[in-house]
């Protein structure tokens, strides 16, 4: 029998993982896996993995190039109680499991082309006072503490970020440099979602 789709989803990262020789971030999708390049923003990289892992799901996000914010609509809107569309949305980030997506959109006074952002948590979250630390596999151009990416790489890797939550366990912010972030301060407040691909 086929595997459920979130172990699908890290079978998949995992592919990128033993096959990876040269990732950069850039907003396109180039991909050779033969060659082992990987070329794209957040939004292409979380599309083409769904699409060999849980299509269904990614047609349930639209767009022939989905951005961020399209993944965040598309877990926004779905439900907690039962999948809908390949979708099942997780309500507390605390309940976040490996293979689940995570998204958020980009507070309109943040200066930045992106419209958010969008990762696969690949271990479960442990909780700190006020939130979450969340271990991602994600592209980006500026890596997270604890990350994969050497200095000055971008693309592919993995990171830990802090997801801030409310007396619900909601998301309600993230602080991109995980722990440090909370020491810091550094948090960016916005919704943050996290759903789980059932097909």
């Amino acid at each position: 029998p086929r595997p459920p789709a979130p172990q699908r989803v890290l079978g998949v990262l995992a592919g990128i993982e033993t096959r990876l020789q040269s990732s950069a971030y850039r907003p396109v999708l180039r991909v050779d896996e033969r060659r082992g390049v990987y070329e794209f923003d957040c939004s292409a990289m979380a599309g083409w993995v769904l699409a060999r892992a849980a299509p269904k799901a990614r047609a349930a996000i639209g767009q022939v190039r989905p951005l961020a914010r399209d993944f965040h609509r598309t877990i926004a809107a779905a439900a907690t109680a039962r999948p809908h569309r390949g979708w099942l949305r997780v309500a507390r980030v605390a309940d976040a499991r490996p293979g689940d997506v995570l998204a958020w959109r980009r507070p309109p006074w943040f200066k930045s082309r992106n419209t958010g952002h969008v990762a696969f948590v690949v271990e479960p979250p442990v909780a700190v006072p006020g939130g979450v630390l969340v271990r991602i596999a994600d592209a980006t151009s500026i890596g997270h503490e604890h990350d994969t990416r050497g200095a000055g790489q971008t693309g592919y890797g993995r990171g830990t970020l802090l997801v801030t939550t409310d007396a619900a366990g909601s998301g309600t912010g993230y602080g991109w440099y995980g722990a440090a972030a909370l020491e810091q301060g550094w948090i960016i407040p916005t919704e943050v979602v996290i759903a789980r691909v059932v097909q």
